[in-house]
């Protein structure tokens, strides 16, 4: 394992924003051999934090399915728009920069992310490739382009019927209407944005499914294929929705909502 805690700073960062890597080892004995798929999770936190329960375990799920891992503690507030865009594309940079001596495949980078860090993966679906995004990078858009985003239970819009209003309040602070519009990613959708899974539960009532659903059919109006599976029982915040990722309380154990993990794994199979 190639476990690393990478310092990742941008105009506006926080000091402690990082990218921490769980990287499987090279070895000619695996089917991938010298290069694999990688996953980049932003946890969730509303912008206020980022979730440990939407960080490791889940790395450590997606390496026991063979995939490369990083975990990005993004920065919340008071950092504001576009801090944390910038970082995860300071991350992919990286990512790709670093494929080979990581054993990355650097056309198969995917961006998880849970709630607010659903939001941020899927701003920078739709994102990655405008001219801001890439000076701030210091490189082409090109480079930047990702394969495939995954995003569980995200907020979405910054409609006032169904957003999570802490979340779109923490990433623009008093920044006026027209930034608020911008972030209703749903009006953001073009050719631009790579193939997508996503799930939710009709029971959350913290970041109403609404959210990945409007996100599914402005996808599917593209012309972008997307995976959405919407289960009925669970509150927000799930995670694996397993015993490995209760709350300290002992909830966040759904059955049949970590059925999630073994769809995704389904869907990163057939693509990659």
């Amino acid at each position: 394992m190639i476990h690393k805690e990478i310092s990742i700073q941008k105009k506006g960062s926080l000091k402690d924003t990082r990218l921490t890597t769980y990287f499987l080892e090279k070895s000619q004995e695996y089917e991938y051999g010298e290069k694999r798929p990688c996953v980049l999770v932003c946890p969730g936190g509303a912008y206020r934090f980022t979730s440990d329960r939407e960080a490791e375990m889940i790395a450590l799920n997606l390496n026991c399915r063979g995939y490369h891992a990083a975990v990005l503690r993004y920065s919340c507030a008071p950092a504001r728009f576009p801090t944390a865009l910038t970082e995860v594309a300071e991350s992919v940079k990286l990512l790709k920069e670093n494929a080979g001596e990581w054993a990355i495949d650097p056309d198969k980078i995917f961006i998880m992310g849970f709630s607010a860090g659903g939001h941020l993966a899927a701003s920078y679906g739709v994102f990655w490739d405008q001219d801001f995004v890439a000076e701030e990078a210091g490189c082409s858009s090109e480079l930047l382009k990702p394969f495939g985003l995954i995003l569980c239970y995200p907020v979405i819009t910054s409609d006032r019927t169904y957003t999570h209003e802490e979340s779109i309040q923490n990433l623009i602070g008093d920044a006026g209407e027209e930034l608020r519009e911008k972030m209703s990613l749903e009006k953001q959708v073009g050719k631009q944005v790579p193939q997508t899974f996503l799930w939710h539960t009709f029971e959350d009532d913290a970041v109403p499914f609404q959210n990945s659903l409007v996100f599914t059919e402005a996808l599917g109006k593209a012309g972008i294929p997307v995976e959405y599976h919407l289960f009925t029982p669970g509150e927000h915040g799930l995670s694996l929705a397993s015993r490995s990722t209760r709350r300290a309380d002992g909830s966040g154990e759904v059955k049949e909502c970590a059925e999630w993990i073994r769809l995704l794994w389904a869907w990163l199979d057939r693509i990659c």
